[in-house]
């Protein structure tokens, strides 16, 4: 996984509305990754992605404007199928907008999105080392460490950094599906205020 931004989620709830991510997206996705991520994917890595039809599953973030004429995308997430796993290959939210619960929200449509998999049993990822706050995110979801890659990160403050590698297993599950509905009563995202505060990760 590149570079998480998904893990400053304390924040009041922003509704959202939540759409497959089209080639008119990839525009508006890069000018997240110029913000967030010191090595970023070309526009090029980008239409052949979603180019993979059913071995890939990307989904952008909008918020309606002011006006409420126009939505801007606010951030992304995605994962790849290879056999009956999924790999998260990057959650990012646009600076301005984390902390409003974003990456929880694009977090939880992706593993909507992957229980509708045929055959996918498991979700995967890499986080930072550091990255106290994001890895407190996915343990909401239901990953656990299983061991780190040294050096996987080179834009570090020290120029290299490890990965922790995390899975998520049984996500077609009972337990996972009732986990999911607890997210989505915690976030409480018909009213946009995030509730329930005994089963959202504190940071």
């Amino acid at each position: 996984m590149r570079r998480s931004v998904a893990g400053r989620e304390s924040g009041v709830a922003l509704p959202l509305h939540i759409c497959p991510m089209t080639r008119a997206h990839v525009r508006d996705v890069r000018a997240i990754d110029r913000l967030v991520y010191p090595r970023r994917w070309s526009t090029a890595l980008y239409l052949a992605e979603l180019r993979r039809g059913a071995e890939r599953v990307y989904r952008v973030a909008c918020h309606a404007a002011r006006d409420g004429r126009a939505t801007r995308v606010v951030g992304y997430g995605g994962f790849m199928i290879v056999a009956d796993e999924g790999h998260i290959t990057s959650v990012a939210v646009h600076p301005e907008f984390q902390g409003r619960r974003i990456g929880a929200q694009l977090m939880l449509e992706l593993h909507r999105e992957a229980r509708r998999v045929d055959g996918l049993e498991a979700l995967t990822l890499e986080v930072r080392a550091s990255n106290a706050a994001a890895q407190r995110l996915y343990r909401w979801f239901g990953y656990a460490p299983v061991g780190t890659r040294k050096h996987y990160y080179r834009d570090g403050p020290t120029g290299r950094e490890d990965a922790l590698v995390m899975w998520c297993h049984d996500i077609n599950g009972l337990g996972h599906a009732e986990r999911l509905e607890g997210i989505a009563a915690a976030l409480d995202l018909d009213s946009g205020v995030a509730s329930g505060a005994a089963m959202q990760p504190q940071s």
